[in-house]
């Protein structure tokens, strides 16, 4: 399987030449901690821009596009649906902290309608305002359906929230972005839920991919762990072979 970074952003409001060099830099990031394969998205705006992402990876198979927009803008779900059935996005990323959108809210759930129906996975960021990991899991067993990625896995303040949720709700996965840098605490998680259920993503450019797989690999645990981990779980989701 290939070694995957499930979360890495691109300044989708940039000019055109602006957005080839930020993609440029996160090739040579994930270049230098031997990733594969990443899935990229706009850069959490009060506008974000799908197309233009899209249209920067040019459709290289390296980058896996994930659409992201406002819940609260008008033709939010129809702009959420256009992205997976017309530009390709594979993912798409729910901020409820950045956009004043509670999981549970009619906006989002919205969008979990777009995510069931048209097949794809959600990665939905947790902590700070409204993002208790238990109401994510409140959300997840509504759409049980539809795989989540929660982002940050609750880290810090709310880490054994997090574990719960996903305890509770088969179709969480739990996302190491940030939660890398204590590897203790992702042992737990995987004490809890299994190493099948947590996903490396490294939250580039604001961390270091290399670094953070580092940090993960001192937590010494295996080989078949890491493997799952740093790609083996998100090629399984995404159907990579």
């Amino acid at each position: 399987m290939p070694t995957m970074d499930f979360e890495a952003y691109l300044p989708s409001e940039a000019s055109a030449e602006e957005r080839r060099a930020a993609l440029a830099n996160l090739a040579h990031w994930e270049d230098m901690a031997g990733i594969a394969m990443a899935v990229v998205m706009p850069a959490p705006t009060p506008a974000p821009n799908s197309r233009a992402v899209v249209e920067t990876l040019a459709g290289d198979p390296r980058w896996i596009p994930c659409a992201q927009v406002n819940p609260n803008a008008p033709g939010a779900v129809d702009e959420a649906r256009h992205a997976v059935t017309a530009l390709g996005c594979r993912m798409l990323k729910v901020m409820p902290a950045l956009y004043n959108a509670p999981p549970l809210g009619a906006a989002v759930r919205a969008l979990m309608d777009v995510a069931r129906e048209t097949g794809i996975i959600v990665n939905i960021h947790s902590t700070g305002n409204h993002g208790d990991p238990l109401e994510i899991g409140a959300l997840a067993r509504r759409y049980p359906d539809v795989p989540i990625i929660m982002d940050h896995m609750g880290y810090r303040n709310d880490g054994r929230a997090a574990i719960a949720a996903a305890e509770d709700n088969p179709n969480i996965f739990l996302g190491t972005t940030i939660a890398a840098f204590e590897p203790g605490f992702v042992a737990t998680a995987i004490a809890a839920v299994g190493p099948e259920r947590i996903i490396f993503g490294s939250n580039l450019p604001s961390c270091y991919p290399d670094l953070a797989m580092e940090s993960l690999r001192r937590g010494n645990f295996g080989a078949e762990a890491e493997s799952l981990i740093f790609g083996g779980n998100l090629a399984r989701m995404l159907d990579i072979q």
